[in-house]
């Protein structure tokens, strides 16, 4: 039986790609296709696909509210974030979320294989520049040491605002 699929996606080319990519792999089957978070949040309860590869930049509502208010809903779905996004906040923020994994859009086609077949499994995947970053952090001691930024500080919704202002 194949897992099935959301891709969460706002680029056109990208989601095809990834539906042409998963397609070629045995064992996967893309479900559907969301292009914001709304949208995501509306075909993971119609669909209830096994695994959402969730763009995190999405207009409308961001892939991590989207992810926060799917896990919260519906916590068997897998969610591996798929961005470009490298910062340690913004793996911090999807992880609190509830992402299952972590990759960055530039990895290689063997790794994002890798972690939706480790993320199906239930185990956590972080991109391996991702990993190092957050274990450099954890051995140095910024991360527990280091204050709430004030990003970190505002709400959801103060975030959106900000966004939409900026």
């Amino acid at each position: 039986m194949a897992h099935r699929i959301l891709i969460v996606e706002d680029h056109t080319l990208l989601r095809e790609g990834l539906r042409a990519m998963f397609a070629s792999v045995s064992g996967f089957e893309v479900a559907g296709e969301a292009r914001d978070g709304r949208e995501a949040l509306l075909r993971a309860m119609d669909l209830k696909p096994d695994l959402i590869t969730m763009d995190l930049s999405l207009p409308d509502m961001s892939g991590i509210e989207a992810t926060r208010e799917i896990k919260r809903r519906h916590p068997e779905i897998r969610v591996l974030a798929l961005t470009v996004q490298k910062s340690e906040e913004y793996v911090r923020e999807a992880l609190k979320a509830g992402a299952d994994g972590y990759v960055l859009k530039d990895a290689s086609y063997e790794e994002l294989v890798a972690a939706i077949h480790q993320v199906l499994a239930g185990k956590l995947f972080l991109s391996s520049e991702v990993k190092g970053q957050v274990v450099s952090r954890y051995l140095t001691g910024g991360s527990a040491a280091r204050p709430a930024s004030h990003w970190e500080r505002l709400t959801d919704r103060e975030r959106s605002i900000a966004k939409l202002v900026a």
